[in-house]
Order: C-alpha cells, then sequence, then structure tokens
C-alpha cells in the first residue's frame, strides 16, 4: 500500500504544477482563478490536496494525543466507520439538493471527528481497566478530550449560524445533531 507522505508528496506536486500552469497561462488572478474551478481535472487535483490535508491533520492529531492506536481501537474504529458510512450515505439521499463541494468536506469532516471520538473514548476505557497508567497518558487523554470540545464547538457554532441565516431546513440541521 502506498505510504501517506508518498501519496501527500505526489499529490502536492501535481496540484502545485496545475497552479503553476494556470498562473503562467493566465497572468491575471481572476482568469487564473476561473480555470483552477472550471478545470475538471484541476479541480479533482484541489479536491485531493484537501483528502491529503485531512489525513496528515488526522495522523498529526492520532500521533501527538494517542500515539499508536491498540488493536482493539482500530478494530472498533473500522466497525463503526462502516455503519457510519452508511448511515451518511442515507442522509445525503434526504439533502440532495444541497450536494456541493462544501457539504462534502464537511461531511468528511464530521466523519474524521466522529472517528477521533471514538478513539476518545476506546482510549478512556483502556485507561480506566489498566491498573497502572502513567501521568502522561492522563495528560494526554484529558488535553485531547478538550480539544475535541473545542472542535465540536466550532462546527457545530458553524452549523447553527449557517442554520439561523438562512432560516430553512438544510443541512446544517444534520450537521448541528450530529
Amino acid at each position: 500500500m502506498i505510504r501517506l507522505q508518498t501519496y501527500a508528496a505526489f499529490s502536492l506536486l501535481a496540484t502545485a504544477s496545475a497552479v503553476y500552469y494556470a498562473f503562467s497561462s493566465r497572468e491575471q488572478f481572476y482568469p487564473a482563478m476561473v480555470y483552477l474551478s472550471t478545470s475538471k481535472i484541476c479541480f479533482v487535483l484541489l479536491l485531493n490536496t484537501g483528502l491529503v490535508a485531512m489525513c496528515v491533520a488526522w495522523q498529526l492529531v492520532k500521533r501527538l494525543f494517542l500515539g499508536s492506536l491498540r488493536e482493539a481501537e482500530v478494530e472498533r474504529l473500522n466497525e463503526q466507520a462502516w455503519r457510519e458510512v452508511v448511515e451518511i450515505l442515507f442522509a445525503v439521499t434526504i439533502f440532495r439538493q444541497d450536494f456541493s463541494v462544501s457539504f462534502l468536506a464537511m461531511v468528511a469532516a464530521l466523519l474524521l471527528i466522529k472517528a477521533l471520538h471514538w478513539l476518545a473514548q476506546k482510549r478512556v476505557e483502556y485507561i480506566e481497566t489498566t491498573p497502572s497508567v502513567p501521568l502522561l497518558s492522563h495528560i494526554r487523554i484529558v488535553s485531547f478530550m478538550a480539544f475535541l470540545l473545542i472542535v465540536d464547538c466550532l462546527f457545530l457554532s458553524n452549523s447553527l449560524r449557517s442554520l439561523i441565516q438562512k432560516w430553512e431546513a438544510s443541512v446544517a440541521i444534520f450537521f448541528s445533531f450530529e
């Protein structure tokens, strides 16, 4: 399987070359941006770069707060991820008129945040059942939970702000409840 570092390097190289081509062939900012957003290849490259950024953020958060994952944590993550993906796909059918790139980004961010919550729950269960746990593990899990609380609050405020501005039932309700 291809390593994340290699995939990220090739993705960033491809995106940088597409952006360079756009700015070298169109000498002004606006035409270059129009080209980047209307060209299907450039658009896919930019979305791929967003996916790479999310994978890198996942790895950084996981390594900073949790270290290496245990087998039980990986197993739970795989089980719940499949269930959650199916549930979100059903929800997508309800909100198909709101389907956009920002919606896909929000869904990906929601899955990432939920996976981090599952890992936090599993790590707390492990700490509760282990007789001697170092103080550093306690500090890491408490700081991780504080980080998740901040991210949840930001996500909720963004969804509620969108809901209040539009005053209509939309995807914001789905993201607010999740």
